[in-house]
This record gives structure tokens, C-alpha cells and sequence, in this order.
């Protein structure tokens, strides 16, 4: 019996004590809450760079993907430029923090890309590589599309990687 009413008052303390933390934690953190503060863009030197490397980049993978379904290029040709243009996105180094994540989006999509043409030239089947290829490219649009208007406004036009 003691025993009991030893545990129901360390229960009782336990539950008063996290209630007075939770209440002060409460207090103290809506004393700093801030407003959200939109995404700042920038438009520098590297991220026009950028920009004009993917989207010369973006149109080498659209004349090889045509070669490659023309029989015109060996698919370890497609591979390797792919694979090296995957490489040349990556070496970038944009500023503007969208145009960031959009680096790491594509050159994972450039290498998933090439995984499915070196799969297919083995004779299996490269689905999962062009999915996952394909939902890359779907987020780096949506990226785009959602800084567009703010990236224009500074300078950036991204116009020309959304086309491709």
C-alpha cells in the first residue's frame, strides 16, 4: 500500500513537472515566433553561368536521346556524354538557392538517365531508372516554375531550361 501511493505521487510530480516545462517552453518560444520571409533570390554571375550550362547541357541530352532512337550513336557514346554532362552541372556552383537544389536535381537526373540507357543497351529493362529520371526533371520544373517570375525580376531567366 505504501508502495502504491509512493508511485501515484512520482506520477502525479512527473505530470506537474512536464506540464510547468511545456507551459514555459510555450511562453518563451511564441515570444520569438517571427513571420515566415520569402525565399530570397539573387541573380549573380555564377547563376547566369549556371543557367547558361544547363541549358546547353539540357539541349546535348535532347540531341543524343534523338540519336540514340535514330541508331545514329552507340549507346555507350549516350553514356558517357550524358555521365560527363552530369559532371559539368555539377561543377557549377549557382548562388541563389533554387538554383541550387536545381544543380543537385539534374545531375542526378543526367545519371539516372544514363543508368537507363547503359541498362536498356544490356537488353533489360531500364523502367526505374526513367522514372525516377522523369521525377527529377517533374521537381526541377516545378522549382523553375515557382522562382521564375522572382528570378526574372533580378535578371535570371530560366525561361529557356523549362522549354527543354
Amino acid at each position: 500500500m505504501i508502495g502504491a501511493v509512493r508511485s501515484k505521487r512520482l506520477t502525479a510530480a512527473t505530470l506537474a513537472t512536464a506540464a510547468a516545462v511545456l507551459g514555459v517552453s510555450v511562453l518563451v518560444g511564441t515570444g520569438r515566433a517571427q513571420p515566415m520571409r520569402s525565399v530570397p533570390y539573387t541573380c549573380s554571375a555564377a547563376d547566369r553561368k549556371f543557367i547558361s550550362t544547363v541549358s546547353s547541357n539540357l539541349m546535348q541530352l535532347g540531341y543524343w536521346s534523338d540519336a540514340l532512337v535514330s541508331h545514329d550513336v552507340a549507346p555507350g557514346v549516350v553514356v558517357a556524354q550524358t555521365r560527363s554532362e552530369a559532371q559539368q552541372v555539377r561543377q557549377t556552383r549557382p548562388e541563389d538557392r533554387t538554383l541550387g537544389a536545381t544543380r543537385d536535381l539534374l545531375a542526378s537526373m543526367f545519371l539516372e538517365y544514363s543508368k537507363a540507357v547503359a541498362i536498356t543497351a544490356r537488353g533489360r529493362s531500364a523502367d526505374a531508372h526513367m522514372t525516377t529520371a522523369w521525377r527529377l526533371a517533374g521537381s526541377v520544373h516545378t522549382l523553375l516554375v515557382g522562382a521564375k517570375d522572382a528570378l526574372g525580376g533580378r535578371g535570371c531567366d530560366v525561361t529557356p531550361l523549362l522549354g527543354s
